[in-house]
């Protein structure tokens, strides 16, 4: 398996895309549906800079450079005038795809006056630079802020990832189990040599306040991530599931994201369950949601609350009954609402925890099921947006680098210290 932003297999390398609506999506309602709550829009100012960060040096490099092709395909900002919004692209991908080298660049992407699309470099770091190493993304953001000034800033990242997990932990979970070493967002894999950004490296790396940040990356869509980013970022989307090959819609996203009166990432999560939810069999595979970081607080405290209550309970679950966002045997993802409703939390908690999650959770969207019909497919009965760890399932390593590493953890002790 190909694991990260894409699963590719032998079922996905022919994938296509479109789209059916269906919006009776309700917080413990059957899946293939989505909903948002209250109707509400996620609001941001008016002049944007969009920063796409494509980190495609590693087996999904064919994908990413097909995104590429169709962000310049679709809605392209005309001309570099103060008051237009831009667009910047940070890529790195193998020799000979578009621009770029092995190198990551960084490059304006906007029409001239004859519509000519035009890559315009602003800075291009050294073959020895790792996207997901050192300080690449950092600079990179910080030169875009300096060199394009705008009101509101917004990332879409798309490459391999792991959610919450260690750098390197899903692809061989057993050699961490033996070894003291400790895969989360991101991948550059040269050869033998794998670069890998850990989740609180990767919110390390945001200099600056930003809208909103897409990430177009498999298992991404946990708590864990959306906690990790308060602060960084006003509102997060992505998926509780691997993300099927073709990930998000690059022709519609940037019309929704810069093209638009305001920027829409509500409506890009929208275009993305539709997209999927369209087709049939295997192909009919997606979930998505849209977080406000900034109104998690009440989400924390109240699971904190029930966490000591129904520790033991949470600790002796069985996850084959709960609600798991994984194939294979990666049991690290877990429905947030499904692990405390399987725990026993009563009715009056129950409605406590949907009003905190309704609160933060302004969209969420899923699929009836997930690789249907495959040996490890699976149903999506139980959608709340937000996946988590269920400790019962992990290990030693993962609950000790859970109680290190992971805010989520210190904010509401799931994992004790």
């Amino acid at each position: 398996m190909t694991i990260g932003k894409r699963f590719i297999g032998p079922l996905m390398l022919a994938l296509a895309f479109s789209c059916t609506p269906d919006r009776n999506f309700s917080p413990d309602s059957s899946s293939g549906s989505g909903s948002n709550p209250g109707g509400r829009q996620a609001v941001m100012p008016s002049r944007h800079v969009q920063i796409m960060i494509s980190g495609g040096y590693n087996s999904i490099s064919s994908y990413l450079a097909e995104d590429l092709e169709d962000i310049a395909a679709g809605y392209v900002p005309e001309g570099t005038d103060a008051g237009t919004n831009a667009l910047v692209i940070l890529a790195r991908l193998p020799e000979g795809v578009h621009s770029t080298t092995s190198a990551p660049v960084l490059y304006r992407m906007y029409k001239d006056a004859d519509g000519t699309v035009v890559r315009d470099t602003l800075r291009r770091f050294s073959t020895e630079d790792r996207m997901f190493g050192g300080d690449v993304i950092h600079e990179a953001l910080l030169t875009v802020k300096d060199r394009i000034p705008g009101s509101t800033y917004g990332v879409v990242l798309s490459s391999h990832a792991s959610g919450w997990l260690p750098p390197g932990y899903y692809e061989k979970p057993s050699s961490f189990e033996k070894s003291a070493s400790i895969r989360s967002i991101g991948q550059d894999k040269d050869g033998s040599e794998t670069t890998e950004m850990s989740l609180p490296d990767f919110a390390d790396a945001i200099p600056f306040n930003l809208s909103y940040t897409l990430l177009d990356c498999c298992l991404s869509g946990g708590v864990e991530v959306a906690w990790a980013l308060r602060g960084k970022s006003d509102v997060v989307a992505f998926t509780q599931t691997e993300t099927m090959a073709d990930g998000f819609d690059y022709q519609s996203m940037m019309a929704r994201l810069i093209g638009e009166s305001v920027p829409n990432p509500l409506g890009v999560c929208e275009d993305f369950y539709h997209y999927y939810m369209a087709k049939t069999g295997v192909n009919q595979s997606a979930t998505i949601s849209l977080v406000d970081t900034r109104k998690m607080d009440a989400l924390a405290s109240v699971c904190k609350t029930l966490f000591e209550k129904y520790r033991t309970a949470i600790n002796a679950l069985n996850g084959k009954y709960v609600q798991g966002y994984f194939r294979y045997d990666r049991h690290y993802f877990y429905d947030l609402r499904d692990i405390l409703v399987k725990a026993g939390i009563n009715a009056d908690e129950l409605e406590t925890l949907d009003q905190a999650l309704t609160q933060c959770v302004l969209y969420k969207a899923a699929t009836p099921w997930f690789m249907s019909g495959t040996q490890y497919g699976f149903a999506i009965n139980h959608a709340c947006g937000l996946s988590m760890y269920l400790p019962s399932m992990g290990s030693n390593y993962l609950n000790n680098y859970y109680k290190t590493k992971i805010a989520w953890n210190e904010a509401t002790e799931l994992v004790l210290k």
